[in-house]
């Protein structure tokens, strides 16, 4: 389908509607179809997000065809202030299925954990530890008691809590506490994630299609303006971009 929006724009709208800000601080808007502004705002006004076009080029769809098929690549930058930390809760969120291994693993290693369930029914016992070295052996470690590990983000369960709850999913609630570098990171991630499972469904993505994932390069810290940076590149097609059928 086309539509007679700009491809920047299309995916400003698409990642507005499914981004979360992780500045509960603020409200109004943070990502825009432009670089982000990093001199002229105060510190609560990061993180942001800005997308900008790098190229584009096309081709007829056939030998009498006026109807052009795009390729066009946008540039995601996320930037995020020096020592300017947010927590992020995570509630009830899917780790996965306890099945023949008993690990599973954070996607982002938490800060604390404030509880851990299976089908809904907490744990008893949820216990931190430096490593996965530091993990009890899993025959020797108590029903209802889960271990996680504060440098991998890996959990341990029991060998009696794996065969009891075998097939059923686990679910927790987490506390991340995301600052400079590791707020762009988590924030980029988010980006990539959202792009790659909804760009077919949700209805801001209409016109942008078939995303490739170029390249996401975290930058060297910006001291100029106390800024850290991650720069997402994505490559999609559109019809006739900005025109329409």
């Amino acid at each position: 389908m086309a539509v007679k929006i700009e491809p920047q724009q299309i995916l400003t709208n698409f990642l507005r509607a499914t981004v979360s800000d992780i500045n509960s601080s603020r409200s109004g808007q943070w990502i825009y179809p432009d670089f982000p502004r990093v001199e002229d705002l105060g510190n609560n006004q990061f993180p942001r997000i800005g997308i900008t076009k790098i190229s584009e080029s096309s081709k007829a769809m056939g030998i009498f065809d006026n109807t052009q098929w795009h390729t066009v690549t946008l540039q995601i930058d996320v930037v995020a202030k020096k020592d300017r930390g947010h927590s992020v809760t995570s509630t009830d969120s899917s780790l996965g299925t306890i099945a023949n291994s008993p690990r599973l693993t954070y996607d982002f290693i938490p800060d604390s954990v404030t509880n851990i369930k299976h089908n809904a029914v907490a744990f008893g016992t949820v216990t931190a530890v430096n490593s996965d070295a530091s993990f009890t052996a899993p025959g020797s470690l108590a029903a209802g008691t889960v271990e996680w590990s504060r440098s991998t983000g890996n959990l341990n369960f029991s060998s009696t809590d794996v065969t009891d709850y075998s097939g059923q999913t686990i679910t927790s609630t987490w506390v991340e506490f995301l600052e400079g570098e590791e707020a762009t990171q988590y924030l980029a991630r988010q980006v990539i994630k959202q792009i790659r499972a909804n760009w077919r469904t949700n209805s801001n993505m209409t016109g942008l299609e078939n995303p490739v994932l170029i390249s996401m390069i975290p930058t060297p810290f910006d001291e100029a303006n106390s800024i850290f940076r991650h720069i997402i590149e994505y490559q999609f097609n559109q019809f006739n971009i900005a025109e329409g059928l």
